[in-house]
């Protein structure tokens, strides 16, 4: 570093593997969004998309273990230099905060170009908001204490065991959920919570300032990545037994997810040592956009959201199939490049960097604001009703897809139609519609209920233009108990007919439904959760999955001794992950009903 008063000091040499991992993550990042975000309901049915989301659970682990990964790098450097740890550590704080005023700036500004200024716009908790807490904690309980490991180990355990509270949180206001939300997933605000994810951060700090990860060999880095790869379908496999055992869905709240964390930890491992092991062999040439990427991963970040589900992005939002997405995703990537490359390039010439890239974040998402979609008669709607109508989109969705893993391809296809449930269909060739709408009213009246909906199912395919089938379907699924489903099929029902003379009856029903699913979740939610300590099968997979990934980790941190000054850690450290909304079809017009 230079003495010179006048002389900027250089700026350190930055670890390529880890600015290489950082821009793997940023372009799964913009994948997963994009695709999301601009595919149909019909298409993400298709075997390329459902291949894509392989990758999409990748991000958002990877971005805070490269966090944590910085935050151990600066300490151990700091440590080793002698300096101040107290000093250290409200440096790093101060950082850590900045992270989390520019997620509620991005937040902010997003709200502003949408036309959603609410509070649980405004205040949610979101990716940026959780990699900064979290280097808040790892800076506090971490840096420079002593039994690193341990500590580490604690917070991650603290974190699922608290995280799991939340199935007990009771309905917050706003302004209380807007604090909560950010520790413990609370409805609506909070997308990333600080539990347990923190876990991976605090992970990242431990393999940079014990395990000292960027001066491993590449042979130890490839060893590492294959043990990880090596226990992610186990894992995956201990995550669906668990949630096939005790019931429910895989949420933070769930027992589950405690795989779900060690599967997360594998996939970011994975990536991370295969960057390493890379730039350790290959010139940097052959990956510099993505070095460029993973320097500028905040940008990045702020640049391709609304692309990916703003405004500007609303005449393609859930229309577009994979052969139509691809190719604007991949101007997508190479647009957030540029956009990227410009601002290294002026960065140099202004004399405030820091305050430059907050300027440049919010001028950017200034300039791709529409107007003309702002005045459109879309934003007419309240926030809420949008919300209201991405939550009915999405269960549809849900209820789709397990009626399809059910093997009731034809209600599935019935809910959203689409080749993908449509190859799993067979008519017989004397298939009559006139005969098949007597059988169906037949073994509706004979109280064949769960018969009557599947065979009413059939008929809509022959005859997709009788959408009052849809009535039919939903009166046999009440009856025959299946509440949740029965809900949907209303529900679906007067959105493809508005203009019903059923509407009446039909919003009676939903009512109804809906109180009584309401009060069989509150029973649920009273009762005490069931006693998964006592089951054997869970401690003998608790302990086979800790035990192999475990041993996964540190083989390859054992394998060679080979040192050398560890390498100054990257500075930005953002990068971030979303929630789906999902898009309905078209409407179609019917004829009959049956009672």
């Amino acid at each position: 570093m230079s003495a010179s008063p006048t002389a900027p000091s250089p700026r350190p040499a930055r670890n390529l593997g880890i600015d290489l991992a950082r821009g793997l993550a940023v372009v799964l990042m913009i994948q997963t969004h994009a695709l999301d975000g601009w595919v149909s309901q019909a298409d993400k049915l298709s075997g390329l998309y459902r291949f894509t989301r392989v990758f999409s659970n990748i991000p958002a682990p990877l971005f805070l273990l490269l966090a944590g990964l910085s935050l151990g790098l600066q300490a151990a450097s700091a440590e080793r230099a002698g300096k101040n740890l107290a000093e250290v550590r409200s440096g790093m704080a101060r950082r850590a905060l900045e992270v989390v005023g520019y997620g509620y700036l991005v937040s902010v500004v997003y709200a502003v170009l949408d036309w959603r200024v609410d509070l649980a716009t405004l205040l949610r908790a979101d990716i940026l908001h959780c990699i900064g807490l979290s280097l808040l904690v790892c800076t506090y309980l971490l840096v420079g204490r002593s039994s690193l490991g341990l500590r580490a180990l604690l917070v991650v355990v603290c974190g699922l065991a608290l995280g799991l509270t939340q199935r007990w949180l009771p309905h917050l206001p706003l302004p209380i959920a807007a604090v909560v939300g950010l520790v413990i997933d609370v409805t609506p605000v909070t997308r990333f919570p600080l539990l347990p994810l923190c876990g991976f951060a605090a992970l990242g700090v431990l393999l940079g300032a014990r395990f000292r990860l960027t001066d491993w060999s590449w042979q130890r880095s490839l060893t590492v990545a294959l043990g990880a790869i090596a226990v992610v379908y186990p894992l995956q496999e201990l995550t669906t037994l668990t949630v096939l055992s005790l019931g429910g869905r895989l949420s933070r709240a769930h027992p589950a997810v405690i795989w779900n964390f060690l599967e997360g930890t594998a996939r970011a491992m994975a990536v991370l040592s295969l960057s390493l092991a890379a730039s350790a062999k290959l010139p940097d040439k052959s990956f510099g956009w993505l070095l460029r990427l993973g320097r500028g991963s905040l940008l990045a970040y702020a640049f391709h959201i609304p692309l990916c589900y703003g405004r500007i992005a609303q005449s393609i939002l859930g229309k577009l199939d994979m052969m139509q997405a691809l190719p604007l995703l991949a101007a997508l990537i190479a647009l957030t490049w540029l956009v990227v490359t410009v601002r290294d390039a002026l960065e140099p010439r202004l004399k405030r960097p820091r305050l430059t890239r907050s300027g440049t974040v919010v001028v950017l998402l200034v300039l791709i604001a529409n107007p003309a979609h702002a005045q459109s008669d879309d934003a007419a709607s309240s926030p809420p009703a949008r919300t209201a109508e991405a939550a009915e989109e999405l269960e549809l969705a849900n209820v789709a897809h397990e009626l399809a893993a059910n093997g009731r391809f034809a209600l599935a296809h019935a809910l959203i139609p689409g080749d993908a449930y449509a190859t799993q269909i067979h008519l017989p060739n004397d298939y009559s519609v006139k005969s098949e709408v007597e059988r169906c009213h037949q073994l509706f009246q004979s109280g064949n209920f769960r018969e009557s909906a599947e065979a009413y199912a059939l008929l809509l395919i022959a005859r997709p233009d009788l959408v009052r089938v849809l009535f039919n379907i939903a009166q046999g699924l009440r009856r025959a108990g299946e509440s949740r489903q029965a809900l949907t099929f209303y529900r679906r029902y007067l959105q493809l007919d508005p203009q019903s003379p059923l509407r009446a009856e039909v919003e009676g029903y939903i009512r109804e439904l809906s109180a009584l699913l309401a009060a069989r979740a509150m029973v649920v939610s009273t009762q005490p959760p069931s006693p998964v300590y006592k089951r054997a099968w869970f401690w003998v997979a608790l302990t086979t999955g800790i035990v192999v990934t475990t041993t996964a980790v540190v083989l390859g941190v054992t394998l060679g001794t080979k040192t050398s000054p560890p390498q100054p850690p990257p500075e930005e450290i953002l990068g971030p992950f979303d929630v789906m909304f999902p898009t309905m079809p078209k409407t179609r017009d019917g004829a009959f009903a049956a009672r």
